[in-house]
Parts: structure tokens; sequence; C-alpha cells
């Protein structure tokens, strides 16, 4: 199938929503102020499930843009109505909404595809305690581009075992791949709590919101948050993440410390990265740091959903901390 007939079928939210992703957050800001509810609902929705974009789809799109925006109709807009319409001169009412039911369905992606389109330490987390053995079969499975990050943060000793192991991989018993799919999609499930996925295009669609000033930003999840729930919760968990903390001030870190249990903390720090475990232990006392240390170092291996339940109760606290004024979530980096 060539690019231009794929481009052809492409409805203009999904035209618009790879735009929006190629045109970066400074660009794409004042655009999405000026959106319409229904249409942000829509393009935002179309965002968060782009996953990775082929080189030659964006080369397409952007083509498809710039001719348009030099013809006489500058604002091109596809939607249901439009599609239903030009269905009904080829088949009848009742087959044309089949279709467009058919269309409106959700992709059904293998979970590969799922693997491939995470964030490579999301990954790592799934399979570092894996048998050297299986994963070399799952990196195998997955984009190599994706597979090549999640080795580089394996440990030396495990590295090489994968890789060894993954060049003499020559054919896989269909019952293997069958038990490892099952386990993977049970895993996931279980560590995103039914919550979803956050892809490339909700990353994107996170730090476009990111450059907002926070009144604009409030707005506009507001009226996300009426047309999209289930959307609005991805936005509203991936627009302050714990890592993020690390932009605050000994103060406010303090303020913080304040707040929130220790047992959350142990938990939240022990998936962290050890600079922001350094930054809670430089704003306590050394003590309370050497304990929280010590605690650390003897609790057993958690869940990532453990970690992750951890880090949000801190997370909330956080918020609502910054909403009375106790703290300043003010870097170019928070909101």
């Amino acid at each position: 199938m060539s690019e231009a007939v794929d481009i052809a079928k492409m409805k203009g939210e999904d035209k618009a929503a790879i735009l929006l992703y190629a045109l970066g957050p400074e660009a794409a800001t004042p655009i999405i102020q000026s959106l319409e509810d229904e249409s942000l609902a829509k393009i935002s929705k179309k965002m968060a499930d782009l996953g990775r974009i082929d080189t030659e789809v964006l080369q397409a799109v952007l083509d498809d843009y710039l001719a348009v925006h030099e013809s006489s109709d500058p604002l091109l807009y596809s939607s249901q109505k439009d599609v239903m319409h030009l269905l009904e001169h080829a088949v009848d009412q009742e087959k044309a909404q089949e279709i467009i039911e058919y269309l409106e369905k959700p992709k059904q992606f293998t979970i590969w595809e799922k693997l491939s389109r995470l964030n490579p330490t999301m990954i790592l987390s799934y399979i570092e305690s894996e048998h050297p053995q299986t994963i070399a079969l799952i990196l195998g499975k997955i984009d190599s581009s994706v597979a090549s990050q999640v080795i580089a943060k394996l440990s030396d000793d495990i590295q090489m075992s994968v890789l060894v192991r993954m060049s003499k991989i020559e054919s896989v018993p269909a019952e293997l791949v069958q038990d490892i799919e099952e386990i993977l999609e049970r895993e996931m499930a279980e560590a995103t709590n039914g919550s979803g996925m956050s892809f490339d295009g909700m990353v994107s669609l996170v730090e476009i919101l990111k450059t907002l000033d926070k009144d604009v930003s409030t707005s506009i999840l507001e009226r996300l948050e009426s047309n999209d729930e289930e959307l609005f919760s991805q936005v509203d968990k991936l627009l302050l993440v714990f890592e993020d903390l690390l932009a605050l001030s000994g103060k406010d870190i303090q303020t913080i410390l304040k707040h929130i249990s220790s047992d959350d903390l142990v938990k939240a720090l022990k998936g962290a990265p050890d600079e922001l475990a350094e930054r809670f232990f430089g704003n306590m006392s050394q003590r309370a740091a050497e304990i929280m240390r010590e605690d650390m170092q003897v609790m057993p291996p958690l869940k990532l959903v453990d970690v992750e339940d951890a880090q949000q109760s801190i997370l909330q606290v956080v918020r609502k901390l910054d909403d009375d004024g106790s703290i300043s979530l003010s870097s170019d980096d928070l909101v």
C-alpha cells in the first residue's frame, strides 16, 4: 500500500495528532489552546494512542499538511458524519453503520507491540527477574531499537548471558511463546491496575500540557475530564511523576517529609533513582536517614504496582501542599 493511499484513508483527527506530535510542545501549545472542547478530547485521545510513528508516515502527513495549507481550502476536517455521507453513496445505511462501528473499535495490540511501545525502564521491571533465556526470547520478539535500550540497562553478567543465549535461538516452541505471552499480559494488567499504558503519543501530549501556564492547563484538564475521564486520569498521573520531585528545593522536600509516612517513602524510594533517594536523605536527620537506608536494604523486592501506589500516595500529598501554597511546583518541568 502506498503512502498516498494511507494518507487518504487517515481521518483529520489522526493527521492533527501526528502533526502536533511533530511540532513539539512549544509550537503546538497555541493550537491546543484554541481547540474547542470536542476537538480537544478527540485529538488528545488520538495523540495518546499514537505509539511509535514511522518516519515515512510522519513525512507523508507533513507533506499533506503543506499541500492543504497552500490550497484554496486550508481547513479540512473529517468527521464520522462525513464518512457516513461518503459511505451512503456506496452501500446501504445499515452496512455503512457496521463499517463505522468497525472503524471505531480500538486496535487490539499484541503483547509484543504493547511492550515495544513502553519505556525501556518499565520493560526492564517486567523481565529483569526472569531467567536469561526467557529474557532473550522476549527481547528477540520486540522492536529491536527498544530491545537494545533494555539490554543496555541490564547488569553486566545478565547482559552477557542474555546476548549469548539470544545468538543461539533458532526456533521456539509455540507452547512456550504462548505461556510467556499469557504471563506478560497478566503481569502488565496487574501492574497498571487496568488504567492503561503510557505510550509515546501520551508522553507528547503531557509535554505539551506542561508548557502551558497553570491556569490554562487546569482549564484544559477540566474540559478533558468532562469529555474523557479515563484519558484525563492517565494524563493527570503523568503530569507530575515521582522523579519530578528532584527539582524541588530542600525546604519543600522538608515540608513534604512532615506530611508523608515513612512506610510510603521507603517503598517509593525503592523504585526511584539513587539521586532522588539521596535528595530525601539529605533533608532529614542523619539518624533518620540511616534508619531508612537500613529499612530499604532489608526490604524484600517489591512489585512494581506497590512502588507506584506508594509514589502516587506521596504525589497526592505533594499536589495538595502545592494547592495550599505550602510548597511550590514552579519548575519548568512541574505542573
